[in-house]
């Protein structure tokens, strides 16, 4: 895995934002100076995002969040599970920023060990 993965569009700095408030858990893509929902990629409907812990809420973020900053249906699907105990586990309750470059930093430090 490269930082060359993704579309243009991906490659612009992006971030992932979460947030806990009155009205529920919601997780923004920015990029590219705007604002806009990441894309729900899971495979339970049902499942809103979680983050701080485990469990389908958790792995359908940690989804989302893979198949945004690679492009790659297959390595989100084949990673989630990982990422969710890895990264998203250990989010802080309260809300998080994560950039697209510590998601590929992940990826590439998985593929160095290996």
């Amino acid at each position: 895995m490269t930082a060359t993965i993704g579309t243009v569009a991906q490659q612009q700095a992006t971030r992932y934002v979460g947030v806990a408030d009155w009205w529920g858990r919601h997780v923004w893509l920015e990029r590219g100076g705007a604002r806009a929902s990441l894309p729900y990629r899971g495979e339970d409907q049902l499942a809103a995002f979680a983050w701080g812990r485990r469990g389908i809420g958790a792995r359908e973020l940690s989804r989302s969040i893979l198949h945004d900053a690679t492009g790659s249906v297959a390595l989100a699907n084949r990673l989630c599970r990982e990422f969710t105990h890895d990264v998203v586990a250990e989010l802080p309750d309260v809300g998080f920023e994560l950039d697209r470059r510590q998601v590929l930093a992940w990826l590439a430090d998985r593929r160095a060990a290996a």
